[in-house]
């Protein structure tokens, strides 16, 4: 093997330890995100079954957000979408 071929897959070496690492620190991050939401969305779930909220105002307030954030910020469009379809009445869950 040249000198080249061992630097390259040092290189590939590094950068698939250094994703590893990057991934194992953001992981429980991410999870305890998902978590959050989870319980934000029981919790709206509570106050609907409640009647402290109605359903079709919270997705109209998940359509209000859509409609006013950046088409690029595709985390926050997905999880407002999610709420909306959770409670819009005329959408059928999946």
């Amino acid at each position: 093997m040249n000198d080249e071929v061992v630097t390259e897959q040092l290189r590939k070496a590094l950068a698939q330890a250094a994703g590893d690492a990057a991934q194992a620190k953001v992981m429980p991050v991410v999870k305890m995100i998902a978590a959050q939401q989870l319980v934000i969305m029981d919790l709206m779930q509570m106050l609907v079954d409640a009647k402290v909220l109605h359903a079709d105002e919270i997705a109209a307030h998940m359509r209000h957000h859509i409609e006013h954030t950046d088409a690029k910020d595709m985390a926050a469009r997905t999880l407002f979408d999610q709420v909306r379809a959770r409670f819009d009445p005329g959408i059928k869950p999946s």
